[in-house]
């Protein structure tokens, strides 16, 4: 008998005679479902847990959370932290808050203090709440912008960030060690509370966040005055977003907000949505028809956990256009970078799959620019050392998935944060009788034209994984001399901190963290073409870059660079 079988009828013995009997007789109806719900556990990393709903080990569940919570109390208590707690959040998800209240419940009933939101709660409103309680850990459920039929299980240390990859693997192992998952001690959240284990989150505490956004206004006075003629549409994506983007908005003065009603409260199903992405343009199909309606100058859309902002304005012809994470990142950080008295201590943080347009914008200011790994946990580490160290002052951080963050109250990108720090950023170019587009057609002319875009492939689950490992192992083997009509000038391995140029010279470089990380990145005559598997799907993703004279010059580049990857990915996965 195969292995996953034998996981299969140990569930099925286990879970006899529960709700879940059915659906599991079921899935041997369809013998490749059921492989798939059980040929592998899913696996807990930095970015925490996400999977599809179902029953089985590859599938997000009640048991499935209740091992990994346990796993964490574990954690904790091995560390003497219990009594600081755990606060624990959700967005609006399928059983997000039925997940949320099992985790509260083993936490308490292994001695831990929990901190649990009595509604819907953003990603970064839960960094921040860890910080200000002083909390030990955080837990969210969510699954980001992924499909309705996911969630997952974000977990967050004492300095509000995601889990680090060296805590996130001492985790992983106390989960190993949970002996049976079915027998897992939970505790009654009315129990709980009586004992007083549990205590819900208050108003109070978020008065505190929506203070401190508000403090990072760099030209308050002149927001109120242009957010007068500011007609934006804002669209949560049926989230968490909702309530905070609407009341920090208002609270600067933004009068002419108009929400998308079709997609304002919660609904786990994300009606009309694919998945509730804002990086994908038909998520704003809603939005652009209300801002046709209203005669809106912008349009802003959170995902449901409120960390991830899309952003579009109105262009020359009159329609709308989409800005790329990309193109958002740049114009907020040259706003703040242009707009901030510096001292000279200043840095500001990205990704080094984000364009390499900030680091131009960063050095014509004299402002230290820091690249790190994909994952907002990097760009939070970065924060911690300054702080820890006291050297460096962080002013912004991004990633090109549409993730932005000024301040340091907050650890994870912040789509509430940016909404408004877009807001200030219109009012500003307004004051100067230009649009948004015209400011990023400024920026282009001043730093050169730089036309990025990602590239994905996702493949079947089971078989998708290995083949995504076997690419990546050939590219070592077989380096590439040209792609788009570009030549190779030199591979930088991630993997082995490694930089080979074109005349086969190879060197070491270093990172800002000690970790190394599975990417490999081209650097190429006019770009750069970066290739790295995604760590919570069977995704290969590569980041695309060319860079010229012209819009239209750079377009062709990215253009053929995009038709070459496509064929070479193919080939790699077939």
């Amino acid at each position: 008998m195969e292995e996953y079988m034998k996981t299969y009828e140990s569930w099925k013995k286990a879970l006899a005679g529960t709700a879940y009997e059915k659906e599991l007789k079921d899935l041997e109806k369809d013998p490749a479902a059921l492989q798939e719900s059980f040929y592998r556990e899913l696996e807990f990393g930095t970015a925490g847990m996400r999977g599809i709903l179902g029953i089985g080990t590859n599938r997000m569940n009640e048991y499935i959370v209740r091992r990994l919570t346990r796993g964490l109390a574990d954690y904790l208590n091995e560390k003497g932290v219990a009594k600081e707690g755990v606060a624990i959040a959700y967005d609006s998800r399928h059983n997000s808050d039925v997940f949320a209240r099992q985790a509260a419940g083993v936490f308490c009933a292994n001695g831990i203090k929990v901190y649990l939101s009595p509604a819907i709660l953003s990603v970064p409103q839960l960094s921040y709440s860890i910080l200000q309680l002083k909390a030990a850990a955080g837990v969210v459920i969510t699954a980001s912008h992924n499909p309705p039929m996911y969630n997952g299980y974000k977990a967050y240390g004492s300095d509000g960030g995601q889990l680090d990859p060296e805590d996130a693997a001492i985790v992983t192992r106390y989960i190993e060690k949970v002996p049976n998952l079915f027998h897992i001690e939970s505790m009654d959240i009315e129990e709980a509370r009586k004992k007083g284990l549990l205590e819900y989150m208050t108003q109070d505490l978020l008065e505190i966040y929506y203070s401190k956004v508000k403090a990072l206004l760099i030209h308050p006075e002149l927001v109120r005055k242009q957010a007068e003629d500011l007609n934006i549409v804002y669209t949560p994506l049926y989230g968490a977003g909702n309530i905070p983007v609407r009341r920090i908005l208002s609270d600067i003065g933004i009068k002419r907000l108009h929400v998308v009603l079709e997609q304002e409260n919660p609904d786990p199903y994300f009606t009309g949505l694919k998945a509730p992405n804002p990086e994908d343009p038909a998520t704003f199909k809603l939005a652009i028809r209300l801002a046709d309606t209203v005669h809106a100058d912008l349009i802003l859309a959170t995902d449901p956990d409120s960390d991830r902002l899309g952003v579009a304005a109105r262009w020359s012809n009159g329609s709308f256009r989409l800005f790329t994470g990309n193109q958002i990142g740049c114009l907020l950080m040259d706003y703040v970078l242009t707009q901030t008295p510096l001292s000279g201590d200043e840095f500001v943080v990205k990704s080094i799959v984000s364009t390499e347009m900030a680091d131009a914008i960063a050095a014509r200011a004299g402002v230290e620019i820091r690249s790190v790994y994909t994952g907002f946990k990097f760009i939070a580490e970065q924060i911690k050392l300054s702080q820890q160290t006291g050297r460096g002052r962080f002013l912004f951080g991004y990633e090109e998935s549409f993730g932005f963050l000024k301040g340091t109250f907050v650890r994870d990108k912040d789509a509430i944060i940016a909404s408004m720090l877009v807001c200030e950023t219109a009012c500003w170019y307004a004051a100067q009788k230009m649009t948004l587009w015209d400011a990023m057609e400024s920026l282009y002319k001043k730093y050169g034209y730089f036309m990025d875009m990602v590239v994905s492939k996702t493949l079947a689950d089971m078989e998708g994984i290995g083949k995504i490992a076997d690419a990546m192992t050939y590219l070592r083997s077989h380096p590439l001399t040209e792609i788009g009509g570009m030549k190779v000038l030199a591979l930088r391995d991630y993997h082995t901190l490694t930089r080979t140029d074109d005349c086969g010279k190879t060197e070491k470089f270093h990172m800002t963290q000690e970790n190394t990380s599975n990417v490999l990145f081209y650097e190429l005559a006019g770009g750069r073409f970066i290739l790295r598997p995604s760590g919570t799907e069977p995704k290969i993703k590569s980041y695309l870059s060319c860079v010229g004279d012209t819009e239209q010059a750079a377009s062709d580049g990215l253009a053929r660079l995009e038709k070459d990857v496509r064929g070479l990915l193919d080939t790699l996965t077939e």
